[in-house]
């Protein structure tokens, strides 16, 4: 339920967010880590790899 709000909330704000609901734990942990390791390509490779044409480019 917390997560539920938390989600509405920052969709209401305009802000990117996704909501993985897992039904069954013991199967659910290798979908969880893809979700980790995408979220962090995401958001943290882009930005190290922006950085690295920027420094390459100088």
């Amino acid at each position: 339920m917390q997560s539920e709000r938390m989600y509405a909330a920052l969709k209401g704000l305009g802000k990117e967010a996704r909501l993985v609901m897992l039904p069954y734990a013991r199967k659910s942990l290798l979908h969880v880590l893809w979700e980790q390791e995408q979220w962090l390509d995401k958001y943290l490779l882009s930005d190290e790899r922006s950085v690295e044409a920027v420094t390459s480019a100088e």
